[in-house]
């Protein structure tokens, strides 16, 4: 039995959106073929986690990753999180400037030291590329009890959301390449997907059951 730490956002950790209870929820059989194969799972993804705290939580988990001849393997998923704004200030000042979680400066900075921070227990370290979001949905749930004109003269046109996250995809698949880090894509399981809509949740960011149990059997399918 081998050893699966994972260190990522609410995607890797399994959060949907339920249109039932009004509320996030986990999905908890996402990983199910990854463990039928013979993993032991260590999923430390955090709802919110940008790619700083992905290395802090890995220094903490330190202490419990193997190394030598049982060296496990570290599968990393940042960038969605890194890339959002905090809409409130937006919303009240759309004409003032607005950072991102993580300026891409130090979005490359960080991801890079996560990553030779994963190899220094020997650990094959792999990366996954970001899902897509649906930008009219994203542009309804990030308004939601703000003024949603505010923010979107700030941004432009809705359309802007999924540019701007998927310029922080791209340069994590340059990190990727950048590292030699195999990549796992599941974005093109969404973008290729004549079902596109069913895969996301309400609120635009966040994979539905479906998309999930997708996004689990491309990581065993990588992996395996």
């Amino acid at each position: 039995m081998r050893d699966l730490f994972i260190f990522g956002d609410s995607i890797l950790k399994g959060v949907y959106f339920s249109d039932e209870c009004g509320k996030h929820k986990l999905v908890r059989e996402q990983y199910a073929p990854l463990e039928e194969a013979g993993f032991c799972l260590h999923n430390h993804s955090l709802m919110g986690a940008t790619v700083d705290a992905g290395l802090a939580a890995l220094q903490k988990r330190c202490a419990s990753i193997p190394t030598g001849e049982n060296s496990p393997v570290i599968l990393l998923e940042f960038g969605g999180n890194d890339c959002d704004y905090r809409w409130e200030e937006i919303s009240a000042s759309p004409d003032s400037i607005h950072e991102p979680k993580t300026p891409m400066e130090k979005f490359r900075n960080f991801y890079g030291q996560l990553i030779e921070y994963a190899r220094s227990f020997g650990a094959k370290v792999y990366l996954c590329n970001l899902v897509p979001l649906d930008a009219p949905r994203y542009m309804e749930w990030i308004s939601r009890n703000l003024d949603k004109d505010a923010i979107l003269r700030w941004l432009g046109d809705p359309s802007m959301l999924y540019r701007w996250q998927e310029y922080y995809n791209r340069t994590a698949e340059q990190i990727a390449a950048a590292f030699s880090c195999p990549l796992i894509d599941i974005r093109s399981l969404f973008l290729m997907s004549h079902s596109y809509s069913g895969l996301l949740s309400t609120d635009g960011i966040h994979p539905t059951v479906e998309g999930h149990r997708l996004i689990g059997e491309k990581i065993a399918g990588c992996l395996v």
